[in-house]
C-alpha cells in the first residue's frame, strides 16, 4: 500500500515537471509583442456637442489624432475650439468667449492583451490664447455708490495647463472604437486682463487653479487591427 502511494506521487510529480514548462512556453505566445508601429487612429469629442444642446455655460468642438507603438504607447495632439456665453443670476453681467486651443501628451494602455479593450492612463499639456467680453449694465460702485455700467470687449487671456487622465475604449466594429475618459487638470500659468479673470477658459474649462473634465471620443483606428494582434495572441496567424 505505501509503494503504491509513493509510485502515484511520483506520477504526479512527474506530469507536473513535464507539464510547467509547455505551460510557460503556452503563457509566452498567449501575450506576443506587438509590433513597434501599430498605426495612427484620428478621434472626435462626442460630449461637446451633448453639452452645447443641453445648454450648458460652456461646450467644445475637439478633434484629435494620435499614433500607436506596440499596441501600448499613444503620443497624440487634440485641437478645438471653446466657447462660453454666460448671464449672471443675481445680476445682468454677461461674458462670452470663443477661441482655439490645444494639447499634446501621451496615452499609456494597461491592458496587457491585444482583445480590443484599451485600459488608458496618460498626461497631457494644454495651451489657449483667448479674448473675452465681460460686460454688466447695473454695476454698482462698492466704494462710492451709484451705478454705471461697463462693456469690456477683447480683453486678453492666455493660460497652460497639465492634465491627467484615466479612461477606456473599446471596439465596436472594424476600424470604429468608442472610448471616454476623467480628466484633472492642474493650472500651470495664467495670464489675465487687470479688469478681471475671465469665467471660461477654452480647453481648461471654469476657470480655477484646478478642475474637472472629461471627453467620450469616437475613434477610427486605422492600421494594424486589435483583431489580427488577438488572433496571433491565441496563434491564428502564422508566426
Amino acid at each position: 500500500m505505501l509503494h503504491w502511494r509513493i509510485s502515484r506521487y511520483i506520477c504526479i510529480l512527474t506530469i507536473s515537471l513535464v507539464a510547467l514548462p509547455l505551460l510557460a512556453k503556452d503563457n509566452k505566445e498567449v501575450i506576443p509583442k506587438a509590433p513597434l508601429f501599430c498605426g495612427v487612429a484620428v478621434q472626435a469629442d462626442l460630449a461637446g456637442p451633448v453639452m452645447k444642446a443641453v445648454g450648458s455655460k460652456f461646450d467644445q468642438i475637439e478633434v484629435g489624432a494620435r499614433l500607436n507603438f506596440r499596441d501600448h504607447f499613444f503620443p497624440l495632439c487634440e485641437l478645438g475650439i471653446g466657447e462660453s456665453d454666460r448671464e449672471g443670476r443675481e445680476n445682468n453681467n454677461t461674458f462670452h468667449t470663443r477661441a482655439p486651443y490645444f494639447r499634446i501628451g501621451m496615452d499609456y494602455n494597461l491592458n496587457k492583451k491585444h482583445n480590443g479593450n484599451r485600459l488608458m492612463a496618460g498626461v497631457r499639456y494644454g495651451f489657449s490664447s483667448f479674448k473675452y467680453d465681460f460686460a454688466d449694465p447695473d454695476f454698482t460702485d462698492a466704494v462710492w455708490g451709484g451705478s454705471s455700467g461697463f462693456d469690456m470687449q477683447d480683453l486678453k487671456g492666455r493660460m497652460q495647463w497639465l492634465e491627467f487622465s484615466v479612461g477606456c475604449e473599446t471596439k465596436l466594429w472594424s476600424f470604429i472604437r468608442l472610448g471616454w475618459n476623467l480628466r484633472f487638470k492642474a493650472r500651470l500659468h495664467q495670464s489675465v486682463s487687470s479688469y478681471g479673470a475671465p469665467y471660461y477658459t477654452p480647453g481648461f474649462g471654469k476657470n480655477g487653479s484646478s478642475t474637472f473634465g472629461g471627453t467620450i471620443n469616437l475613434i477610427f483606428d486605422v492600421g494594424r487591427t486589435s483583431k489580427k494582434l488577438n488572433a496571433k495572441q491565441h496563434g491564428l496567424l502564422e508566426r
